[in-house]
């Protein structure tokens, strides 16, 4: 009788551990499908508030309009310098002529490392192995020094390497671009500029960005490479290493000097040079971003004149002759510039 009674218990003891198995599960399914339905409802909102920021963050984007931001001293925040990467990395060939410039120094703002040479008639000469002697800067070149006759040569494909940009002349000289280019090993536009996007019509608003840039505390250290007749307060600059007028006929003594305090400069990070070294410039540039490439390097020529000297010797230039206040956007095509109408 006793063990029946046991037996009895136990058995009802089960029934009861099932039941409340039973019940447990059922109450689980139930805390788990409002679980689940809490969790969606999450997401939906989550992603809703997603969707919403990523629609600001392009309106804002598509308004942003980078003359006006340079204009107003904005500094560039991470959001702005992410969509000047955007515009780097799906660049096909150079914007519109206002619109390079704006470019150009947002690169500088952003602190994006780049390098940036110009090449127009006197480089042309010097490449085709052609005399000029060109007296508003004080050089000359008669065809006697090769060795720079061929570095000027191969810095004209500095831009196989990325960032680094080869700005030609313009529509008006069709003649000189195609020359220039046919010594050059670059084929791809992305990197392609004006030669004179300082100058003419984007002259007037280049001055005052600039002035604004050398005075401001939130960049980069400069290193000037410039004419010596310097008769301007340049205590901008980090550092100045003069170049003697004549530099291409004085060019291999030069160098010898001149290269590695360069390369000790270009060694440090976070620097930016300005150079102004008629054809040299180009010379040194691509030698520098060879020690280098995470600095930024422009071939500014003499549209830094009025910060080193307080007058421009191209007064031709500066608000820009009426043949040259625009250039049309151009890509190559096996080395030729092929011009948009």
């Amino acid at each position: 009788m006793k063990s029946e009674i046991i037996r009895f218990k136990n058995r009802k003891k089960e029934k009861n551990m099932k039941q409340l198995l039973i019940l447990t599960l059922i109450n689980f399914k139930k805390y788990f499908y409002i679980f689940i339905i809490l969790f969606i409802i999450f997401i939906s909102l989550f992603s809703s508030f997603i969707i919403i920021i990523h629609k600001n963050n392009n309106n804002y984007i598509k308004n942003i309009n980078i003359k006006e931001l340079i204009q107003s001293e904005t500094n560039f925040d991470n959001k702005i310098c992410q969509f000047i990467n955007t515009k780097l990395k799906n660049r096909k060939k150079p914007f519109d002529f206002e619109e390079e410039l704006c470019f150009i120094i947002s690169l500088i703002a952003c602190k994006i490392p780049f390098s940036f040479i110009r090449f127009a008639d006197g480089e042309n000469y010097i490449m085709r192995g052609k005399k000029i002697n060109v007296g508003i800067d004080n050089w000359n070149w008669d065809d006697k020094n090769q060795k720079f006759r061929e570095s000027l040569i191969e810095s004209s494909s500095i831009c196989l390497n990325p960032n680094n940009f080869i700005a030609i002349p313009c529509k008006n000289w069709f003649t000189i671009s195609k020359s220039i280019l046919s010594f050059s090993k670059c084929s791809n536009s992305k990197y392609m500029s004006y030669a004179s996007v300082f100058y003419n019509k984007n002259f007037e608003f280049f001055q005052k960005w600039i002035v604004k840039f050398i005075n401001s505390s939130n960049r980069w250290k400069i290193v000037l490479v410039a004419n010596s007749l310097v008769n301007k307060d340049i205590s901008w600059a980090y550092k100045f290493f003069p170049i003697p007028e004549h530099i291409v006929e004085k060019w291999d003594e030069l160098s010898d000097t001149l290269l590695p305090k360069l390369e000790d400069e270009a060694k440090k990070s976070k620097m930016i040079f300005f150079v102004s070294a008629g054809p040299a410039a180009n010379i040194i540039i691509s030698h520098l971003i060879k020690i280098n490439n995470k600095n930024i390097y422009i071939d500014f020529g003499s549209s830094i004149e009025m910060i080193t000297k307080g007058f421009s010797t191209r007064y031709y230039l500066k608000n820009g002759v009426e043949s040259f206040k625009s250039c049309e956007s151009f890509y190559l095509e096996n080395h030729i510039p092929i011009y948009l109408e």
